[in-house]
């Protein structure tokens, strides 16, 4: 069976039922859920779990262009943990006005409810894991 977008929220398996079975899964980017994110501004994007507890993977921002390439604004319930693999990679916060260089090695902590989007201002692909836990 193919993996696709519509299993989003129930990848590798339903929250309710991996609590249920005590499942194990090895997750990685070749089983992931790949798809672009963004109409306007598009990026990669890796989901290796996606269930009503957690979702994460990683996000690739590549480089070229006229301008910097970016990801769409984003806001989700609950926190989000960014760790950043190759980069750097900039935050910028919205409604605070406040931008953020964040380093290959560094963590970026945005709280729930937090309009942001990320920016590769540099010649190279920036490329992050994600972690989002809207239940915890």
């Amino acid at each position: 069976m193919a993996v696709t977008i519509n299993h989003l929220g129930t990848f590798p398996i339903s929250g309710v039922k991996a609590r249920e079975e005590a499942a194990f899964y090895k997750l990685s980017e070749e089983n992931s859920i790949r798809l672009i994110s963004g109409a306007h501004t598009p990026v990669l994007l890796s989901v290796w779990c996606s269930n009503d507890v957690m979702q994460f993977g990683t996000i690739k921002i590549l480089t070229g262009g006229a301008k910097p390439q970016q990801t769409e604004y984003d806001r989700h319930p609950g926190d989000a943990v960014f760790y950043i693999l190759e980069g750097p990679v900039t935050f910028f916060i919205k409604d605070r006005k406040e931008t953020y260089d964040v380093q290959p090695g560094d963590f970026m902590f945005i709280p729930e409810g937090e309009t942001y989007k990320m920016i590769n201002y540099y010649g190279k692909t920036a490329k992050a894991i994600f972690a989002i836990a809207p239940q915890l």
